[in-house]
């Protein structure tokens, strides 16, 4: 058992001596005597003794009770008095230092033994309790979420920090208010008041939560969504003493849930583009094609032209449209190379103007000593149009465009202040207009996916959603500067570099009569029987003989019946049956010079686009042009020859 060590604070000396000897025959250690209240505290000081006894009355200026009140403030030990007053106005006196034991002399043995071990056992528990207390109330104020409790009659006993900045309520303003004054809570539609669920769970003698959809209005009138719980507190006995309320603001939660929402509704759109786009595809190709053999049959003054006009940017905004679709769901191939951002803007100029209108003025501002970035040409052209068509809709009564290219070098200090900004070079492109511009709400939605300003029928609200895409892909990001009145500025940031740009031919305008064929012989493989007859019929127009399969197993049997003599295979990727990939590698390996050209409506996995990368085939993505078509047979037919001249 653990030594008691005892401080005797005694005046009378003969008294002292003889309270030490009685503590010494019941196996208490006395760390000293001390005959004033000074002397005592420098005495707790240095010994540490585990109590003390103590006679109320003292030489010099401070007595028992005061110097009791002292060592209470200083150290952690219990106080008996020793004292020969047992008067009312003693007793009253002696509560104020809160002793844990009153002993009248004379006293025996017994009776002190009594007193010291029963002082011991209560100083010992009420430090247990104490650092529970500290312990549950530390716990309390620790953890997230926030917490109020209350007693049998609903009046708040307690707020941890979280309950105190949600409510707007202090702890000891809230202190003895209702728990409906503090935690005011309503519905979110119609903001009607509803029942508190301390009451519910004080009253039933369970668990109460709160319906979702719950809005808590704090002291100020700020609105918080919330979700809670409350649940009745019970004493060992199993009698309700209290309650105590958890809750917690919902705001981000319910943030994520609306952002997860709009991912999984982005996911099913992307899902049902890659479903739809080989059929629609497939039909466009068909449509863009026959109109533009019929263009080649009619004089250019028909006033039929017109017509078919509209149906080739009709069909071409279509087109225009699935790719968007296909890009935000990451469903469009990319391929990167060194790009000059000047070189592609420089190209898109006339088409810019023609696309903006009369009534909106371009200027640009390139830099010349401008970097390279690693880019897609095709994607980044589309993000160059998206932007500059979105400025000339901010300006419906005309306006300028603005477009800048500019090399900028980010520091750390930068980065901090701009959200997805690192540090860095980078090629940066400012698009600006001076249209209408946008409050801040706007800007904060400006890239969600079919949110748009524009009126019923005037967008699809991907635009700019698919333009944020892109530059993420590409490694950049792209800040907004708007005001209402005062016009918008994009600025993109690609990451730049100082390798040389990939010149690629520039792919001019062709007439269908300027890659015309040569009695090439080519194996056409296609399923759809629309497509099947477009090119047929084109090939054939334009100087080529043709075989024709609308699957791979009839495509080999007549491969095989002709004895391989075909020049090239032009097939379908997705086929019934052996898809065009695996077809073309049984026909090249009958006949390994075979020329191969493939093509797809899909963009996705499907078209197996690492498998026709890794050989070298050349592709071409419907929907496409009845000129673009013969342009690129022509190529791989030049390629070819070029390659067996070399060799």
């Amino acid at each position: 058992m653990k030594e008691t060590r005892i401080l005797v604070v005694e005046d009378e000396v003969i008294i002292a001596m003889e309270i030490r000897d009685r503590l010494g025959k019941l196996g208490y250690t006395v760390t000293g005597v001390a005959p004033s209240g000074e002397e005592a505290i420098r005495k707790m000081t240095e010994t540490h003794p585990d109590l003390v006894l103590m006679d109320i009355m003292l030489e010099g200026p401070m007595d028992g009770v005061e110097t009791a009140e002292r060592i209470r403030a200083a150290h952690d030990v219990p106080v008996i008095f020793l004292t020969a007053y047992s008067d009312s106005t003693t007793l009253e006196r002696a509560k104020i230092s809160e002793p844990f034991g009153y002993i009248l002399k004379p006293f025996d043995e017994r009776e002190l033994h009594t007193t010291i071990e029963i002082a011991l056992y209560r100083h010992q528990m009420e430090q247990r309790l104490r650092a529970s207390e500290r312990w549950f109330s530390t716990t309390l104020k620790s953890i997230g979420d926030a917490v109020i409790t209350t007693d049998t009659q609903r009046v708040v006993t307690f707020m941890n920090p979280v309950a105190e900045r949600l409510t707007e309520w202090t702890a000891a303003d809230a202190s003895g208010k209702s728990i409906e004054a503090v935690f005011r809570v309503v519905s979110e539609k119609g903001r009607v008041p509803v029942v508190n669920p301390v009451a519910s769970a004080l009253q039933d003698d369970a668990v109460a939560g709160l319906a979702e959809g719950t809005i808590l209005i704090s002291r100020n009138g700020r609105e918080i969504p919330v979700d809670d719980s409350a649940a009745p507190i019970k004493d060992e006995k199993g009698r309700i003493t209290g309650a105590v309320l958890v809750f917690r603001d919902i705001a981000e939660k319910k943030k994520l849930e609306k952002q997860l929402r709009q991912a999984q509704k982005m996911e099913a759109v992307g899902t049902l583009a890659g479903g739809v786009a080989h059929d629609f595809n497939n039909l466009l190709t068909a449509i863009r094609g026959s109109v533009d053999i019929a263009m080649l049959t009619i004089k250019p003054d028909d006033p039929i032209v017109q017509d078919l006009r509209e149906i080739q940017i009709s069909a071409e905004r279509a087109s225009d449209l699935i790719r968007q679709l296909l890009m935000f769901s990451r469903n469009q191939p990319m391929e990167f190379t060194s790009l000059s951002l000047n070189r592609v803007l420089e190209s898109l100029l006339k088409m810019l103007h023609r696309l903006i209108g009369e009534d909106v003025g371009i200027s640009t501002s390139l830099d010349a000593q401008l970097w390279c970035v690693r880019a897609d040409r095709v994607t980044l052209e589309q993000v160059i149009l998206n932007l500059a068509i979105n400025a000339r809709d901010a300006m419906p009564n005309g306006g300028k465009i603005s477009i800048r290219t500019e090399n900028v070098t980010l520091d750390e200090a930068y980065c901090q202040s701009v959200p997805d900004a690192r540090p860095g070079r980078f090629v940066r492109l400012s698009v600006t207009d001076t249209g209408m511009g946008m409050d801040a709400e706007t800007v904060q939605r400006i890239f969600e996916p079919f949110f748009s300003t524009k009126g019923p029928g005037k967008g699809t609200g991907l635009g700019l959603s698919v333009v944020y895409g892109i530059v993420q892909q590409h490694g950049g990001w792209i800040n907004v500067y708007s005001e209402p009145g005062q016009g918008t500025t994009f600025k993109v940031y690609l990451p730049g570099h100082s390798e040389r740009e990939e010149i690629r031919r520039t792919e001019k305008e062709t007439s269908a009569t300027a890659v015309q064929g040569m009695d090439e012989r080519i194996l056409l493989v296609e399923d759809e029987k629309n497509v099947r007859e477009f090119v047929s019929k084109a090939l054939r127009q334009c100087g080529y003989r043709l075989g024709v399969a609308d699957c791979a197993e009839q495509a080999m049997e007549l491969f095989r019946a002709e004895s391989g003599r075909f020049d090239m295979v032009f097939s379908d990727v997705v086929l019934p049956g052996m898809n065009g990939i695996d077809l073309v590698e049984t026909l090249r390996k009958e006949k390994p010079d075979l020329r191969i050209l493939l093509s797809s409506g899909y963009t996705d996995h499907k078209s197996q686009w690492p498998r026709i990368q890794e050989q070298g085939w050349r592709f071409l993505q419907k929907p496409y042009t009845l000129t673009e078509l013969l342009r690129v047979i022509r190529e791989v037919f030049e390629k070819d020859a070029k390659t067996s001249a070399k060799g």
